[in-house]
């Protein structure tokens, strides 16, 4: 199984999914706090290890030049769960 994490520009509207809605219930985060310590985390365990990162795939398949090129990234639950953990450890107190 996986799980996709979006990599987007944190200055726009961001796309919802399902780590990034657990994380803001589970941690009454706003969705913008939520995606920036998911995405700061991820970056820390990809840092080790590229390969955790399984597929990067665009948001859109076409885009016009100077817009955004936002993706969604793969990676194994094992790595979901590896956040999951972080960001317990970090706002549950």
């Amino acid at each position: 199984m996986s799980t996709d994490i979006y990599e987007g520009m944190t200055g726009r509207e961001l796309a919802s999914y399902d780590l990034l809605d657990e994380a803001m219930t589970a941690h009454n985060l706003t969705q913008r706090n939520a995606h920036e310590a998911i995405t700061a985390l991820l970056q820390d365990l990809v840092a080790d290890n590229q390969d955790l990162i399984l597929d990067r795939r665009p948001v859109r398949t076409v885009t016009a030049p100077g817009v955004d090129h936002n993706h969604w990234l793969t990676v194994s639950d094992e790595t979901a769960d590896h956040i999951r953990e972080a960001l317990a450890a970090i706002y549950e107190h």
